[in-house]
């Protein structure tokens, strides 16, 4: 299963890393002077290719998303192609629906393929079909952003990006069970793949260090796309189990428990985005009130920052690039909003977590820690209320 792939890649680079500190008979001198003796024989010759091949660079780009206008992950990533529409380059965002349209999603990705473009972006959600593109059209490239692989699996043509999104879901973990004045919080998701159970798993573990006696539900809309679904179903938990702050990680859907957090009086945790600054520019301003802060990915951020690399030539094909905390690629939204109403003790321990984090004095737990989905169940269990 997924978890293991994940795990088999740190082993190979572990291995890697062992087979290179541990040759037989070198000293440190002797290898030091090897690796100068590359550097300036083949160094200069790669940089070189590099550059020639970035100067050369097809600037076009398809960015492919369900829907846009979730106000989190969807726009978070089409913000970055917006950045890169503003520096030359031809980035197109078509749309192809959502699951009941996966059909057609294919044939969307290829009618764009036989416009020229030359990179093809998209989530995990098209994992599948990008990766089968990827081998019948090996003059394209091919960026999968929120998912990963074993990389000796990856093809020469694909990039993935993975975020450590349990870092920043542990520190909106401590903040929900620091507000909770009942004791019972929730973690509200759209569809269950291992990437959304990362989020619950950093999430359930900050508020359970936080206090060891909250309480955590754990609930699943099953689409991206269904406000009114999760509106309903938060409305349940509150009159059923008495939770009292709510965290969605459900793109579309997540308008439904913002809209259940206003109705019951309760604080809401966005996501992906600043969804306190989206709603308090939108038509509905009203809804920002109940945001307290949004636990930040950001998405549009690393994709920039992958075709930066690109263009200098830079690019890590074949590879996963993780990225968390120290690459400010997640986070936690603090404005005058947060700053108004979490109370201090409660950022000052968010703000602790955060410095530990940086600093590799903590790691925070993973979904891809736990040797089975038994093992994650049972995890979710003990603090079920």
């Amino acid at each position: 299963m997924k978890l293991k792939k994940l795990v088999s890649v740190a082993l190979a680079g572990a291995m890697a890393l062992s087979l290179t500190a541990c040759g037989g008979g070198e000293t440190a001198a002797t290898t030091a002077a090897a690796k100068e003796e590359a550097k300036a024989t083949e160094a200069p010759a790669a940089t070189e290719a590099a550059k020639a091949e970035a100067a050369d660079l097809d600037k076009t780009i398809c960015h492919v998303v369900g829907n846009l206008g979730d106000k989190s992950f969807s726009d978070s990533a089409e913000a970055g192609m917006t950045v890169l529409r503003g520096e030359g380059w031809d980035a197109k965002t078509i749309e192809v629906g959502d699951a009941t349209k996966s059909d057609k999603w294919e044939d969307a990705i290829l009618d764009v393929l036989d416009e020229g473009y030359k990179y093809v972006v998209g989530g995990s959600t098209f994992t599948d079909i990008m990766l089968k593109l990827a081998g019948e059209y090996p003059e394209n490239k091919f960026v999968i952003y929120d998912d990963s692989l074993d990389e000796e699996l990856i093809p020469e043509n694909v990039a993935y990006i993975l975020y450590a999104q349990n870092e920043g879901s542990y520190m909106v973990g401590q903040m929900a069970a620091g507000l909770s004045e009942t004791g019972v919080i929730a973690v509200n998701v759209g569809m269950d793949n291992p990437v959304i159970e990362d989020f619950v798993t950093g999430f359930v573990q900050g508020a359970v260090d936080y206090d060891p006696e909250i309480k955590v539900i754990k609930g699943t809309v099953g689409s991206w796309t269904e406000p009114a679904k999760m509106k309903e179903m938060c409305l349940s938990q509150a009159r059923d189990k008495n939770a009292d702050v709510f965290y969605q990680v459900a793109g579309g859907s997540g308008a439904g428990l913002f809209e259940a957090c206003q109705e019951l009086g309760t604080w809401a945790i966005g996501v992906d985005s600043d969804q306190y600054a989206y709603y308090k520019d939108s038509e509905n301003p009203e809804i920002a009130d109940v945001i307290v802060t949004s636990m930040l990915k950001e998405v549009g951020n690393s994709l920039v920052s992958f075709f930066h690399s690109e263009e200098a030539g830079e690019a890590q094909w074949k590879k996963v690039t993780t990225l968390g905390l120290k690459e400010a690629a997640v986070g936690y939204v603090d404005n005058e909003f947060f700053q108004a109403n979490v109370p201090a003790e409660v950022r000052d321990k968010m703000a602790e977590t955060n410095a530990k984090i940086l600093s590799g004095e903590m790691t925070v737990k993973s979904y891809f820690d736990f040797a089975d989905e038994a093992e994650y169940q049972a995890f979710l269990g003990a603090v079920a209320p």
